[in-house]
């Protein structure tokens, strides 16, 4: 009797007591979604720069005997930029000029002898085919005539190719030539920019949506002179990543640059006011997918157990997401030791706080 009744005591608090097997609730990181604004303000560090340039260059090259210009200075159309050697352009000029003279004199003698055969055959002392032969050699004599104009044209040209001159209005941007070198025909000695038209070059984080920028506003200022401010509007942004500096160039034309200043190699800096639509921000660990894509994890506050949630990812960040759909305000989400879970798992705030 004594017996079963120790053992009847031993059942009932077998039967009380917490099963050996039950669940311990797994502590992880819980936040909290909240609707938050997205917006900041960079500064963006880059240089002013010519839209386009021209490479300056002789025609038929030469030695240099003179260069008019440096890097930096401003030139109207028609100067003088630099100037090669023109005595043998001078010299075929000289003969052509020459030759022409000859063949004037050779046309003239030729006019008069088809005008006297002309007259001779009005007069029955000539034949006709005397008269076709005088009008063959005038035309000859036209036809050497005309060519040695064109000759001498083109002698003239070379000559006033040896003189280097400048296309527009520009300024001189860069130049690789000094007295005494050898230049080629179309080789490059001089570049000019356009003196109105300027850009700012940027190099922006990949980070920000700068393509949103594209025909915005902003506000330049000399970095050298902070108090001089320009106007901007964005034109261009590369469709490709820098894979060494993880940036993109961004590309904006400057309004009305000042017309005394050429600016070019300014270095300057942008203000961007950076704002899209409200979004629930979360840590980069609550991330996972599922394979309809982004998930996270979130916790049934009545149960604490946790159950995947699709979302839809906005953007990304250093250290956070941003997301744009799948969240409410206020539902809990799992940070750090989400990669632990399974559907179901009963889990704690880390540190008893949520």
């Amino acid at each position: 009797m004594g017996i079963l009744l120790r053992g009847a005591i031993a059942l009932v608090a077998l039967a009380t007591a917490a099963p050996l097997w039950a669940e311990t609730a797994l502590p992880v990181e819980i936040v909290t979604a909240t609707t938050t604004s997205q917006s900041a303000s960079y500064q963006l560090a880059g240089t002013i720069e010519a839209p386009d340039t021209v490479s300056a260059a002789f025609r038929d090259g030469g030695r240099v005997i003179s260069v008019a210009v440096s890097a930096g200075d401003s030139v109207a159309q028609g100067d003088e930029l630099a100037r090669v050697d023109a005595s043998q352009a001078e010299a075929a000029r000289d003969s052509a000029a020459a030759a022409l003279s000859g063949a004037e004199a050779a046309l003239t003698e030729a006019k008069t002898a088809q005008a006297r055969m002309q007259a001779r055959l009005e007069g029955g002392v000539a034949t006709r085919a005397e008269l076709d032969n005088a009008n063959q050699g005038l035309a000859a004599a036209q036809a050497a005539r005309d060519q040695a104009q064109a000759t001498l044209a083109k002698a003239q040209r070379a000559v006033d190719d040896t003189v280097l001159r400048a296309p527009q209005d520009a300024i001189v941007t860069a130049r690789s030539l000094e007295v005494g070198q050898v230049v080629g025909p179309g080789q490059g000695v001089l570049t000019l920019a356009s003196r109105d038209r300027r850009v700012g070059v940027f190099y922006a984080p990949d980070t920000v949506d700068v393509d949103a920028f594209i025909g915005e506003t902003i506000r330049l200022s000399l970095i050298n002179k902070p108090d001089v401010h320009l106007s901007a509007r964005v034109s261009e942004v590369s469709p490709l990543v820098d894979p060494k500096t993880g940036t993109v160039r961004v590309r904006a034309k400057i309004a009305d640059p000042p017309s005394d200043q050429p600016l070019l190699g300014v270095p300057v800096l942008a203000e961007l006011d950076y704002s899209r639509p409200p979004a629930i921000h979360l840590p980069w660990d609550a991330l996972t997918a599922t394979a309809d894509g982004p998930a996270v994890w979130t916790v049934d506050p009545a149960t604490m157990r946790a159950k995947l949630t699709s979302i839809t990812v906005e953007s990304y960040s250093e250290g956070e997401i941003a997301v744009a759909s799948g969240l409410s305000d206020g539902a809990l989400v799992v940070g750090a030791g989400s990669q632990l879970l399974y559907p179901g798992r009963l889990v704690t705030a880390a540190g008893g706080a949520q």
